[in-house]
């Protein structure tokens, strides 16, 4: 008699490093568009807080 053996779970840890990066992609794609839109429109200011707020969250994902 064959018994169908159940995958095992994946662990949450794994689930939510998964999830945190799809959420790191999107973020870091929406800035790029979001610099582009801002060199498009003529802005001839520093893009600090592009840079800033887009780097924070790639600092968390390698500490996790």
């Amino acid at each position: 008699m064959y018994i169908k053996q159940r995958k095992p779970k994946k662990e949450y840890s794994k689930g939510l490093l998964i999830q945190e990066s799809v959420l790191i992609w999107i973020t870091s794609l929406l800035y790029i568009a979001l610099a582009f839109f801002c060199i498009i429109q003529g802005y001839t200011g520093s893009l600090p807080w592009i840079t800033a707020s887009a780097s924070l969250p790639w600092a968390a994902y390698g500490v996790s």
